[in-house]
């Protein structure tokens, strides 16, 4: 058993897959090595093991089940239960090498949408909630994961087949939480269908990145630059009205080294705990043995790459699972909790437009980079989404729109009126009149795309830190503006105004001519100037903080993510590194710090002052116990 402690208010779990090698048959569904895995997970500090059913093995004939392979699902169960570990029971999944739901009788009709089938995937999610409905080791019961979803030609027939299964299992069982697999955003992406009112049958939200979404949204190193960020903005673009997983951490393919995985494995788990996940699973336990053959290439949904090699040795990314359990044990969640988000990035309703619509192709890049703009300025940053309450923001940042609905603009012009804070930037085309009333600008036209991002200072320290700066930059198109009643704070190179302000009732709103967030996802995001990535993170922050929404601790380095944990008299303070290299970054507090230590023990250092320095490791995470010394 391990020493390790489990926090049940943040689990740390992960997929045991049913076969671990491709010669293997579907019949040998957890046929081996089951007990062996298990004893490894409880010891690494786990507490949760998602396990997949097999309709396959389980029913092999129409309406006669095989009491021994339900004999074998009695074993994993049993033996997960004698290793103080929790269950989540997923009956319908697809991972492309157990042929998990591909029942012979079937007759190759779908079993997502066939009436007949779904009557016996009733049937069989019956069985099995009522076999288990008195077993306290099952934690929840997970519908279907993301794979097998992607099955689905119509938002109306995924969310028929899900209220169809969760009215079968409430039925038997009333009380435990039911989970369907599906990142929203992804699922989008991958489907062209919104899963969002299937999810919300659902108790617990869940996300996850797949390789092609990785691919659109920021391809590049795993370990430095966009792509550390990408796990953390989905986080944030899942939670809405419910508690957020974040499954399948881990790398999806072979083609990392060792460190490479162990880096990424690292980023992600500290990003969910930094970005209100409320808890993770790990993508696999050990590795698949794969044919001889190369190069190997598997679809990205299947699950190859674990925490340990085919024989069981432990990879260095065990280490971090290790260590981050550990890190998570020691945070009381009743003590400590996340400050509160006053700043928000605003997807736009045009995201979910399909092609040939370029919204819906641009606006989630957009979105990302936004986001990092806000934790380059150490912002706590939440993701809302047009038509979204927006009551509890005091900063939105608006990335690019190329249109927002009447609705919205009405909105956003209340928000301000009311003492917010907006920074929009010109997405294209007309623009709306929104942007004269809320602005104070007249849009005399588009000048069209340019090759440089000149940018002139006319007014010093409204927008905090921003430079005059001439760089390499595309811009897709810049709007051309007469100040009405705005400040121009910044213009282009021939006096064009850059960047407005406006004093709008009790609000401020900041207009930025050109779709910079855009510009910088359609060009290489790893090569962007660094003037340019400066002057967004200080805009962004300087807004923020002048609107009371800035964080409550500062960070000199702005590739250090940084989340604060509110208690009493002490804090938590989370530190992530998004490049791969060693970094000094100061902490500024906003009294004087006492003692600091790190959360999973050790020696207490002295402070006795409002700052101090702290040393980070090349993609490195700390957590930090800060004490404050009692004021008089």
């Amino acid at each position: 058993m391990s020493t390790i402690p489990r926090n049940r208010a943040f689990p740390v779990g992960i997929d045991l897959y049913p076969l671990s090698a491709e010669r293997q048959s579907p019949e040998d569904w957890y046929a081996e090595g089951v007990a062996e895995d298990l004893d490894a997970i409880a010891e690494a500090g786990m507490w949760l093991v998602r396990v997949f059913v097999s309709w396959r093995c389980l029913e092999p004939q129409v309406g006669q089940y095989d009491e021994e392979m339900f004999d074998r699902l009695d074993g994993v169960v049993a033996k997960a239960k004698e290793r103080g570990l929790k269950v989540v029971a997923c009956f319908f999944a697809d991972d492309r090498l157990a042929e998990l739901t591909a029942v012979p009788w079937g007759k190759k009709r779908d079993p997502r949408t066939d009436d007949y089938l779904i009557q016996r995937e009733v049937a069989l999610v019956q069985r099995i909630v009522n076999r288990y409905r008195t077993e306290p080791t099952v934690h929840a019961w997970d519908l279907a994961n993301e794979a097998f979803c992607t099955g689905f030609s119509s938002e109306e027939a995924l969310e028929a087949w899900v209220r169809t299964l969760r009215e079968a299992i409430r039925e038997v069982d009333p009380e435990r939480p039911i989970w369907l697999g599906i990142d929203a955003e992804t699922f989008l992406r991958e489907t062209c269908l919104d899963a969002r009112p299937a999810i919300d049958f659902s108790e617990s939200a869940t996300s996850h990145l797949t390789s092609p979404y990785r691919a659109y949204l920021a391809e590049g190193p795993l370990t430095s630059g966009p792509s550390t960020y990408v796990d953390g903005f989905l986080v944030r673009a899942s939670l809405r009205d419910l508690p957020v997983t974040v499954d399948g951490v881990g790398v999806h393919s072979l083609d990392f080294s060792a460190a490479e995985e162990a880096a990424y494995v690292r980023t992600v788990l500290y990003s969910a705990l930094m970005n209100r996940a409320s808890g993770v699973l790990l993508r696999r336990w050990r590795d698949v043995e794969t044919e001889r053959r190369e190069p190997y290439f598997r679809d990205p949904f299947e699950v190859l790459v674990g925490l340990t090699d085919i024989s069981g040795a432990p990879k260095p990314a065990l280490r971090e699972v290790r260590a981050f359990a550990k890190t998570v044990g020691a945070i009381d969640f009743d003590e400590f909790s996340l400050a509160p988000e006053r700043a928000a990035v605003l997807v736009p309703a045009e995201r979910y437009e399909p092609l040939p619509s370029l919204a819906g192709l641009y606006a989630p890049r957009a979105c990302v980079q936004a986001y990092i703009a806000a934790k380059e300025a150490h912002l706590p940053v939440a993701v809302a989404r047009e038509g979204d309450e927006l009551g509890g923001y005091q900063t939105l940042f608006v990335p690019s729109p190329f249109r927002l609905a009447p609705e919205t603009w009405r909105r956003l012009a209340a928000f301000v009126q009311a003492g917010g804070s907006l920074v929009l930037s010109y997405g294209g085309g007309d623009a709306d009149p929104g942007v004269r009333e809320i602005f104070g600008v007249e849009f005399l036209g588009d000048h069209g795309p340019r090759r440089r991002f000149s940018c002139r200072v006319a007014q010093p320290g409204v927008l905090g830190s921003i430079a005059s700066f001439d760089a390499e930059q595309p811009l897709p198109c810049f709007a051309l503006l007469a100040p009405k009643d705005a400040l121009v704070v910044a213009t282009d190179e021939n006096g064009s105004p850059l960047a407005t302000v406006r004093q709008h009732g009790q609000g401020r709103a900041v207009f930025l001519a050109t779709p910079i967030e855009r510009a910088i996802a359609q060009a290489d995001p790893w090569a962007t100037p660094a003037p340019v990535r400066s002057f967004v993170r200080e805009v962004y922050g300087s807004v923020a903080r002048a609107a009371g929404a800035g964080p409550m601790v500062e960070c000199s380095a702005p590739d250090v993510e940084i989340a604060h944990f509110l208690g009493e008299g002490r804090d938590i303070v989370v530190l992530l590194v998004h490049n791969a290299e060693q970094t000094q970054t100061m902490l500024r507090f906003g009294r004087t710090v006492a003692t600091v230590s790190d959360v999973r023990g050790g020696e207490e250092v002295e402070a006795g002052a409002a700052e101090f320095e702290v040393p980070l490791a090349a993609n490195g995470a700390t957590a930090l116990l800060v004490t404050y010394a009692k004021l008089g």
